[in-house]
């Protein structure tokens, strides 16, 4: 009796040391209005963030004018968020016959790029043990 005891302590100390090594990154992305869905690409490399093969993708619907994202066991080490706000739902960021974007998009660290998205150098943040949080604005 006092071995299941003592194991069952032991279980319990484990789970909470690995709660504490648990990596967390919480995301507030505010865009200009409510309604839709927000898709959300959190990318561990920089061959992720240019493919998506690799990032952790969700999607969540904008309720009010700052949408909340949390990821968990997120590895430790550099990482970017790319979004963009799918206001009518249709599973794509529309565009323009040029190929602006149409919709808000954004990317961590307010990153912005020239004639394209910023590099995963510019939007990239650390990810360390703990609760990480970022925020940026939606453009467009």
């Amino acid at each position: 009796m006092r071995t299941a005891f003592a194991l069952t302590g032991f279980f319990f100390l484990t789970l909470g040391i690995s709660a504490q090594n648990t990596l967390v990154v919480e995301v507030a992305i505010t865009t200009p209005a409510a309604g839709g869905t927000m898709r959300i690409a959190l990318c561990p490399s920089a061959n992720a963030y240019d493919t998506e093969q690799g990032c952790v993708l969700r999607e969540v619907p904008v309720t009010t004018a700052t949408a909340t994202i949390t990821f968990t066991d997120v590895s430790e080490g550099r990482h970017a968020i790319k979004a963009f706000h799918d206001v009518n739902d249709n599973g794509e960021l529309d565009t323009n016959w040029m190929g602006i974007p149409t919709e808000p998009y954004g990317f961590s660290n307010d990153a912005m790029g020239t004639f394209g998205p910023p590099s995963f150098q510019d939007a990239s943040f650390l990810v360390e043990p703990g609760a990480n949080t970022t925020r940026f604005k939606m453009k467009g």
